[in-house]
Protein backbone atom coordinates (compact mmCIF):
# COMPACT_ATOMS: atom_id res chain seq x y z
CA UNK A 1 0.00 0.00 0.00
CA UNK A 2 1.42 3.45 -0.88
CA UNK A 3 1.86 5.95 2.16
CA UNK A 4 -0.45 8.30 2.44
CA UNK A 5 1.16 11.71 1.97
CA UNK A 6 -1.57 14.16 2.19
CA UNK A 7 -5.60 14.15 4.30
CA UNK A 8 -8.19 16.74 3.11
CA UNK A 9 -10.57 17.76 6.07
CA UNK A 10 -14.20 18.73 5.86
CA UNK A 11 -14.69 22.03 7.87
CA UNK A 12 -18.14 22.10 9.73
CA UNK A 13 -18.61 19.05 12.10
CA UNK A 14 -14.97 17.31 11.54
CA UNK A 15 -12.87 21.22 12.47
CA UNK A 16 -15.46 23.40 13.80
CA UNK A 17 -18.34 22.71 15.46
CA UNK A 18 -22.19 23.93 13.84
CA UNK A 19 -25.39 24.61 13.96
CA UNK A 20 -28.57 25.65 12.11
CA UNK A 21 -30.80 25.86 15.19
CA UNK A 22 -28.72 28.69 16.30
CA UNK A 23 -29.30 30.46 13.01
CA UNK A 24 -33.10 29.78 13.05
CA UNK A 25 -33.37 30.89 17.03
CA UNK A 26 -31.71 34.18 16.29
CA UNK A 27 -33.95 34.88 12.92
CA UNK A 28 -36.73 34.08 16.21
CA UNK A 29 -35.89 36.27 18.06
CA UNK A 30 -35.27 39.28 15.83
CA UNK A 31 -38.37 38.48 13.74
CA UNK A 32 -40.94 37.74 17.24
CA UNK A 33 -41.57 34.66 14.97
CA UNK A 34 -41.39 30.84 16.42
CA UNK A 35 -38.02 29.29 15.36
CA UNK A 36 -39.61 25.60 14.98
CA UNK A 37 -41.93 27.68 12.18
CA UNK A 38 -38.78 29.13 10.42
CA UNK A 39 -36.85 25.54 10.55
CA UNK A 40 -39.81 24.24 8.85
CA UNK A 41 -39.90 26.76 6.44
CA UNK A 42 -36.29 26.48 5.14
CA UNK A 43 -34.98 23.90 2.93
CA UNK A 44 -31.77 23.40 1.34
CA UNK A 45 -32.39 23.45 -2.36
CA UNK A 46 -31.08 24.16 -5.65
CA UNK A 47 -31.04 27.66 -4.73
CA UNK A 48 -28.99 27.08 -1.63
CA UNK A 49 -26.39 25.23 -4.15
CA UNK A 50 -26.08 27.59 -6.56
CA UNK A 51 -25.39 30.27 -3.54
CA UNK A 52 -22.90 27.65 -2.44
CA UNK A 53 -21.13 28.26 -6.30
CA UNK A 54 -21.07 31.53 -6.20
CA UNK A 55 -23.61 31.68 -8.92
CA UNK A 56 -25.92 34.06 -6.51
CA UNK A 57 -25.05 37.42 -5.49
CA UNK A 58 -26.24 37.58 -1.26
CA UNK A 59 -28.40 40.07 -1.86
CA UNK A 60 -30.52 37.86 -3.83
CA UNK A 61 -30.24 34.59 -1.71
CA UNK A 62 -31.25 37.37 1.20
CA UNK A 63 -34.21 37.84 -0.57
CA UNK A 64 -34.91 34.62 -1.51
CA UNK A 65 -35.14 33.38 1.62
CA UNK A 66 -36.90 36.15 3.34
CA UNK A 67 -39.32 35.52 0.89
CA UNK A 68 -39.80 31.89 1.29
CA UNK A 69 -40.15 31.84 5.47
CA UNK A 70 -42.04 34.96 5.22
CA UNK A 71 -39.87 37.23 7.29
CA UNK A 72 -38.65 40.99 6.75
CA UNK A 73 -35.29 41.65 8.73
CA UNK A 74 -32.32 43.91 7.70
CA UNK A 75 -29.19 42.46 5.80
CA UNK A 76 -27.68 43.11 8.98
CA UNK A 77 -29.63 40.77 10.99
CA UNK A 78 -29.52 38.36 8.26
CA UNK A 79 -26.13 38.17 7.79
CA UNK A 80 -25.82 37.71 11.79
CA UNK A 81 -28.27 34.90 11.79
CA UNK A 82 -27.02 33.14 9.21
CA UNK A 83 -23.68 33.22 10.43
CA UNK A 84 -24.90 32.16 14.33
CA UNK A 85 -24.16 28.85 12.68
CA UNK A 86 -21.25 28.85 14.21
CA UNK A 87 -19.98 27.40 17.59
CA UNK A 88 -16.37 27.04 19.04
CA UNK A 89 -14.10 24.75 17.52
CA UNK A 90 -14.06 20.79 17.82
CA UNK A 91 -11.46 20.42 21.20
CA UNK A 92 -8.36 18.41 20.38
CA UNK A 93 -8.79 19.26 16.54
CA UNK A 94 -5.33 22.11 16.81
CA UNK A 95 -3.93 19.66 18.12
CA UNK A 96 -4.25 17.33 16.27
CA UNK A 97 -3.80 19.04 12.88
CA UNK A 98 -0.59 20.78 14.48
CA UNK A 99 0.83 17.19 15.19
CA UNK A 100 0.09 15.69 11.58
CA UNK A 101 1.18 18.98 9.67
CA UNK A 102 4.26 17.93 10.62
CA UNK A 103 4.08 14.78 8.60
CA UNK A 104 1.43 15.12 6.21
CA UNK A 105 0.56 18.15 3.49
CA UNK A 106 -3.25 19.53 5.00
CA UNK A 107 -5.81 21.47 2.93
CA UNK A 108 -9.36 21.29 3.55
CA UNK A 109 -12.45 21.37 1.67
CA UNK A 110 -15.32 23.34 2.01
CA UNK A 111 -18.90 23.62 1.04
CA UNK A 112 -19.77 27.24 2.09
CA UNK A 113 -20.93 30.92 0.56
CA UNK A 114 -19.70 34.03 0.70
CA UNK A 115 -21.40 35.42 4.09
CA UNK A 116 -20.40 32.69 6.00
CA UNK A 117 -17.12 32.93 4.63
CA UNK A 118 -16.68 36.51 5.71
CA UNK A 119 -17.04 35.14 9.55
CA UNK A 120 -15.30 31.87 9.90
CA UNK A 121 -12.11 32.55 7.79
CA UNK A 122 -11.41 34.85 10.69
CA UNK A 123 -13.65 33.44 13.55
CA UNK A 124 -10.65 30.27 13.29
CA UNK A 125 -8.12 31.95 11.94
CA UNK A 126 -5.78 30.56 14.89
CA UNK A 127 -6.93 26.65 13.25
CA UNK A 128 -7.23 27.35 9.88
CA UNK A 129 -3.64 28.19 9.90
CA UNK A 130 -2.36 24.38 9.78
CA UNK A 131 -3.98 24.36 6.37
CA UNK A 132 -1.54 25.33 3.44
CA UNK A 133 -4.88 25.83 1.29
CA UNK A 134 -8.79 25.89 2.18
CA UNK A 135 -10.86 25.39 -0.78
CA UNK A 136 -13.97 27.26 -0.63
CA UNK A 137 -17.15 25.99 -3.01
CA UNK A 138 -18.35 29.24 -3.66
CA UNK A 139 -14.76 30.38 -4.65
CA UNK A 140 -14.08 27.44 -6.82
CA UNK A 141 -17.28 26.92 -8.67
CA UNK A 142 -18.25 23.46 -7.30
CA UNK A 143 -19.43 21.99 -4.73
CA UNK A 144 -19.69 18.21 -2.66
CA UNK A 145 -20.38 15.83 -3.75
CA UNK A 146 -19.57 16.75 -7.65
CA UNK A 147 -16.36 15.17 -8.97
CA UNK A 148 -14.67 18.37 -9.81
CA UNK A 149 -14.10 19.74 -6.26
CA UNK A 150 -12.27 16.59 -5.31
CA UNK A 151 -10.17 16.76 -8.34
CA UNK A 152 -9.26 20.50 -8.29
CA UNK A 153 -7.76 19.43 -4.51
CA UNK A 154 -5.65 16.61 -6.05
CA UNK A 155 -4.63 18.99 -9.07
CA UNK A 156 -3.19 21.35 -6.62
CA UNK A 157 -1.73 18.79 -4.46
CA UNK A 158 -0.36 16.81 -7.20
CA UNK A 159 -0.85 13.93 -5.99
CA UNK A 160 -3.20 10.70 -7.15
CA UNK A 161 -5.73 10.05 -5.12
CA UNK A 162 -4.52 6.48 -3.27
CA UNK A 163 -1.78 8.75 -1.30
CA UNK A 164 -4.78 11.25 0.04
CA UNK A 165 -7.09 10.75 2.94
CA UNK A 166 -10.23 12.78 3.08
CA UNK A 167 -12.17 13.52 6.39
CA UNK A 168 -15.87 14.49 5.99
CA UNK A 169 -19.32 14.24 8.47
CA UNK A 170 -21.82 14.03 5.32
CA UNK A 171 -22.52 10.43 4.34
CA UNK A 172 -22.84 11.73 0.44
CA UNK A 173 -19.41 13.68 0.33
CA UNK A 174 -17.87 10.82 1.61
CA UNK A 175 -18.75 8.21 -1.00
CA UNK A 176 -18.13 10.73 -3.81
CA UNK A 177 -14.58 11.14 -2.35
CA UNK A 178 -14.20 7.12 -2.19
CA UNK A 179 -15.73 6.58 -6.11
CA UNK A 180 -12.90 8.63 -7.38
CA UNK A 181 -9.68 6.53 -4.91
CA UNK A 182 -9.92 8.71 -2.17
CA UNK A 183 -9.38 6.89 0.97
CA UNK A 184 -11.95 7.99 3.14
CA UNK A 185 -13.57 8.22 6.42
CA UNK A 186 -16.83 8.98 7.48
CA UNK A 187 -16.66 11.31 10.47
CA UNK A 188 -19.01 10.93 13.37
CA UNK A 189 -17.09 12.08 16.70
CA UNK A 190 -13.30 13.49 17.58
CA UNK A 191 -12.63 10.00 19.04
CA UNK A 192 -13.80 7.43 16.02
CA UNK A 193 -12.07 10.19 13.72
CA UNK A 194 -8.58 9.60 15.74
CA UNK A 195 -9.26 5.70 16.05
CA UNK A 196 -9.75 5.31 11.91
CA UNK A 197 -6.81 7.28 11.22
CA UNK A 198 -4.42 5.00 13.45
CA UNK A 199 -6.15 1.98 11.30
CA UNK A 200 -4.64 3.77 8.75
CA UNK A 201 -1.32 3.81 10.17
CA UNK A 202 -1.78 7.52 11.05
CA UNK A 203 -0.72 7.42 14.22
CA UNK A 204 -2.20 9.87 16.36
CA UNK A 205 -2.06 9.55 20.56
CA UNK A 206 -4.90 10.62 22.63
CA UNK A 207 -6.41 10.17 26.24
CA UNK A 208 -9.65 10.91 28.14
CA UNK A 209 -9.74 13.74 29.94
CA UNK A 210 -12.58 14.97 32.37
CA UNK A 211 -14.05 16.69 30.34
CA UNK A 212 -14.90 13.81 27.97
CA UNK A 213 -13.40 15.25 25.46
CA UNK A 214 -9.66 14.02 23.88
CA UNK A 215 -6.53 15.68 23.33
CA UNK A 216 -3.14 14.80 21.90
CA UNK A 217 -0.81 13.24 24.30
CA UNK A 218 2.64 14.92 24.84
Amino acid sequence: MDKYRAIIFDVGNVIVNISGDNVFEYWATVSKRDADVIKQKFEIDDIYHQFEKGDLEPALYRKYILEKIGLRMSDDEFDNGWNNIYADVVPGVEQLLQDLKSEFRLTALTNTNVIHAKKWKTKYASVLKYFEKVFCSHEIKTRKPERNAYDIVLTYLQMDPNVVVYLDDIPEYVKAATDIGIKSILVTSSEQMVGELNKLGITVNYKQCNSKYWVLKT
